[in-house]
């Protein structure tokens, strides 16, 4: 068993202290390795970056050779020992939800960061004792004994966050036996009633689709920020969730709550359970490639919200809403010409989740939910709605999950296609191998439940009149990126060019006060990295966009198609 004492001085440093003792088996020499990546996450962290001290003792007290081989590996001289000891602190200075972070009010803790495992004894068992308050509360999906946690494996403590602290409110519900748990950390007012309604609906509706749940018990748990925040990372067990500001928890920000927490729920079958072959078993060492991100993200974004729709915890208007964020991501992003989103979701491992080069690739999460909103529809239609989307993901779950077999590429791609035919074959094809413009196959799938798509003009007046997509950063008018053969583009305007004047005003950030009273030419001041612009741009119509639409006159089989589409 390896053992962790895992302790802190002063919380506002951020620095967590962490001891671990192990047996050495025997071994002369043995390597501890840190995770290079956290699953979830398809790009490497590098997580010993944040290690600022590290040494290695005997149990007696007597320091012992070590010397670091890689990145993220360090070689133990044991010299004969039954057990070493090693000692190291870890920067927690990042709040994420899938960060750690520490704090005078909080220990956060994803064990995947700062845990060590020891190469070739991966599956060995971990005892964790936690040095905190004593009015602190744990939450965790860990196996739990006062202030020490139990893991079977590196693999189940990977995917247990713990957040420790005297503020966290807690609740909880059941369906089918299973217990779930609300964690809330922050300052917020939960709305228990409304939160435990709807979290039952979508929590029953997708264990329905499936059958049944692959955990015995389940835990949510909430970072709630006084600032706008945004996001959810899956685990086995549990999902933290990191969402603000915290006073518009209930209300504004109640239908993204909802969202993430649907999303992150169903990732409990697609991805935790249906794995990709490639990622059966994780190698936490090095990149994981795989060309199913559409599958991990893409299915799971669209059948999120799906299900917030089919368990009736939202009106058609917020689903569609949904739908119409997907496609408006797609539509701003010219990275759909270049690179197919099955290549997208590969080269996350390049260059992560930022946007890096302009238009280069897409999302395996927008991108990826409106394949899977084409294919479902044209199963529902080539099956004359016997069958769904739904179908494939449960015959993975029974058929591969269940059975600790991880899907290919073909397997995910004969499925669909034995339930949706041909048209389902060239939606692969066409879109998630190719670069194939999106919007006539979108509008062909869309016809069987009697929807359409209609022309939208961009809200944001810089992209609709000139192609510019920009970003106010230190009270600066940063282009972030500019249409392809837009007016901007044809005036020498690009990527990092900097607005500083528009029709001579310098309050730049106030763009949309200032485009709405001008003429239908505009001056522009622009900051070149080595120089001055002056333009003149006409306005245009750019970043085109388009939003879909409920037809009121469809066919009967319309209607059952649709019927059977929100079922």
């Amino acid at each position: 068993m390896i053992e962790y004492n895992i302790s802190y001085k002063k919380p506002w440093r951020h620095f967590i202290d962490f001891e671990l003792k192990f047996e050495t088996n025997g071994c002369e020499k043995i390597i501890l390795k840190l995770a290079s990546w956290r699953p979830g996450r398809y790009e490497l962290a590098n997580y010993a970056q944040y290690i600022q001290k590290w040494s290695v003792f005997s149990i007696n007290g007597k320091r012992l050779k070590f010397k670091k081989i890689d990145k993220d590996s360090w070689l133990i001289e044991c010299n004969g020992l039954e057990k070493v000891k090693v000692k190291y602190n870890f920067y927690a200075n990042l709040l994420n939800a899938g960060s750690s972070f520490l704090d005078e009010n909080q220990l956060y803790i994803n064990p995947v960061n700062c845990i060590f495992y020891i190469e070739n004894r991966i599956d060995e068992k971990y005892k964790l004792t936690l040095d905190i308050p004593s009015n602190y509360k744990i939450a965790t999906s860990l196996s739990k004994k006062g202030n020490t946690l139990y893991s079977e494996n590196f693999d189940s403590l990977a995917e247990s966050p713990i957040i420790c602290s005297k503020n966290l409110q807690h609740n909880s519900y059941e369906v089918d036996n299973i217990l779930f748990h609300l964690w809330f950390e922050g300052s917020c007012k939960p709305n228990w009633k409304k939160l435990i309604s709807d979290f039952k609906r979508f929590t029953q509706s997708q264990i329905n689709h499936f059958g049944d749940f692959p955990v015995d018990e389940y835990h949510f748990l909430f970072q709630i920020t006084p600032y706008r925040s945004y996001h959810g990372v899956e685990h086995t067990k549990n999902t933290v969730l990191l969402l603000g500001p915290s006073d518009d928890l209930m209300t504004e920000r109640y239908d993204d709550l909802l969202g993430v927490c649907s999303h992150e729920l169903y990732h409990t079958w697609n991805i935790k359970s249906i794995r990709p072959i490639e990622m059966l078993p994780y190698d936490y060492s090095k990149e994981n490639y795989f060309r199913t991100g559409y599958v991990a993200e893409g299915v799971t974004t669209y059948m999120g919200d799906l299900f917030l729709i089919n368990s009736k915890v939202f009106s058609w208007d917020d689903f569609i809403k949904t739908q119409n964020q997907n496609l408006y991501r797609h539509l701003m992003n010219y990275g759909r010409f270049n690179l197919s989103v099955a290549d997208s979701g590969f080269d996350s491992w390049l260059d992560g989740y930022k946007m890096g080069t302009p238009d280069r690739k897409v999302s395996i999460y927008p991108d990826g939910a409106l394949c899977m909103l084409m294919i479902d529809l044209n199963i529902i239609k080539n099956s004359d709605t016997k069958h769904s989307l739904h179908c494939v993901m449960k015959d993975l779950y029974t058929k591969y999950a269940k059975k600790e077999i991880g899907y290919s590429e073909d397997d995910f791609k004969s499925l669909c296609t034995k339930y949706g035919g041909n048209e389902v074959s060239k939606i692969f094809q066409n879109h998630i191998y190719g670069t194939s413009d999106y919007i006539p196959s979108l509008k062909k799938s869309i016809e069987i439940v009697g929807l359409k798509l209609v022309e939208k003009k961009n809200p944001d007046l810089l992209c609709r009149y000139f192609g510019i997509v920009s970003q106010i950063s230190n009270n600066k008018l940063i282009i972030k990126k500019v249409e392809p053969n837009s007016t901007a583009d044809q005036n020498g305007i690009g990527p990092e060019d900097i607005i500083i004047e528009i029709n001579n005003n310098k309050n730049v950030k106030d763009y949309k006060e200032i485009l709405t009273k001008s003429d239908n030419l505009v001056s522009m001041k622009i900051e070149k990295k080595l120089a001055l612009k002056y333009v003149e741009l006409e306005k245009g119509n750019y970043f085109k966009l388009l939003e879909f639409k409920k037809e009121y006159n469809i066919s009967d089989n319309q209607s059952k198609c649709q019927k059977k589409w929100l079922s």
